[in-house]
């Protein structure tokens, strides 16, 4: 930064009473005085819509620029503010402090804390700001569990943190994807708590086998997916970064069906890219119709055998329907299924048998009628 580079200040942060006792209690230890006074004064001076000259500030401030950017990239740092820079303008947007609750539940942020203060001091900051004590003339007398010593926090420890849960090793879907092991290394910073629901898991998993997603890609895309100033989780953004997510080639042999969608369907065309209306197909198949990763790579197979090497809807959906209706759960289910359909199918449309012994040509009207019964008229 230099002192004549323009400025300008956005955001509006309201400080209620909870998130000033979260900048003093908590943020305060972490960011340094002096970085607090500077977010202090940004957030009062919050109303400024227009671009002025950064020496301004810092005179106002009595900082030197140097100064000045190591307070601003505390606050980024932190999360309190976000540096936007194009050319030699800045735009400093605020964000709002975390509560004392929400403060406590970010798994970086109180780890921060504790290995910056200790974990007496935590403990006891803990039960001043949320203990009510409405008998001042009482001892508190009652026994406790006390926690482990924070102070003497290991890789160990931290280790045992990033073990599966007991959720993720109850929610072990009938998928390639091992939720268990996804879970494991994304901490719940990126993927709180709260979002990890059953049926979330569930539909991560799935997606993972409809478009071939890894764990790693997986963890990326959730992050993304979860908004931390409106404490929301997208699953439909979910579903849209995994369908247009390319997949690298992979070579799978026919009749391999226990394998991702879009690795299937991509072998099955030799290896050209699959098109945008055969995704959604292969969402649908999934969301619609409810079908797992094995049975769909079925149908598509016999979809692509049967109709000229195309994924046509109205071919599809039917038998996806019939698929559905029927419980059909496996590979070998679905192959036997539709087997027997096209049996009875073939039985029910079988060409009439024609003399051949006979030699007399057929008449217009019986080509007409034996080309209408092939098809082809």
């Amino acid at each position: 930064m230099l002192g004549k580079d323009l400025y300008k200040i956005d955001g509006k942060v309201d400080l209620s009473l909870e998130k000033l006792k979260a900048l003093v209690f908590f943020y305060s230890p972490l960011l340094g005085n002096d970085a607090l006074a500077l977010y202090e004064y940004l957030v009062l001076k919050s109303h400024s819509l227009d671009f002025r000259e950064l020496n301004e500030l810092l005179m106002s401030l009595n900082l030197s620029v140097d100064l000045f950017e190591t307070f601003c990239e505390k606050l980024n740092e932190y999360r309190l503010l976000k540096t936007l820079k194009k050319d030699d303008s800045y735009v400093f947007f605020l964000c709002e402090p975390l509560t004392a609750s929400a403060f406590v539940k970010d798994d970086i942020l109180v780890r921060e804390f504790i290995l910056k203060t200790s974990g007496t001091h935590y403990q006891d900051l803990i039960t001043d700001i949320y203990e009510e004590n409405k008998y001042p003339d009482y001892e508190n007398v009652s026994k406790t569990l006390s926690p482990k010593n924070l102070d003497a926090w290991t890789e160990e420890n931290e280790a045992v943190l990033k073990k599966p849960t007991a959720n993720s090793e109850r929610y072990s879907f009938n998928t390639l994807f091992d939720v268990g092991r996804f879970l494991k290394d994304i901490s719940t910073n990126l993927f709180p708590l709260p979002f990890r629901t059953e049926e979330n898991l569930r539909q991560i998993a799935t997606l993972a086998d409809l478009y071939d997603i890894s764990y790693d890609k997986m963890r990326s895309y959730v992050a993304e997916t979860v908004n931390r100033s409106t404490d929301s989780f997208n699953m439909g953004y979910l579903k849209y970064l995994c369908m247009h997510a390319r997949s690298d080639y992979k070579n799978v042999e026919r009749g391999q069906y226990d394998v991702p969608c879009l690795t299937y369907l991509m072998s099955l065309q030799n290896g050209k890219e699959v098109t945008e209306n055969d995704r959604k197909i292969i969402m649908n198949l999934s969301q619609e119709y409810h079908l797992n990763h094995a049975v769909i790579n079925v149908l598509l197979e016999h979809a692509l055998r049967n109709c000229d090497n195309r994924l046509i809807e109205r071919y599809l959906y039917p038998i996806a329907s019939d698929l559905h209706r029927n419980d059909v759960a496996t590979a070998q289910q679905a192959l036997g299924r539709l087997d027997r359909n096209y049996e009875r199918k073939a039985q029910e449309d079988r060409l009439p048998v024609y003399d051949t012994s006979r030699n007399v040509s057929m008449s217009d009207e019986e080509a007409e009628e034996l080309l209408k019964l092939m098809g082809k008229k």
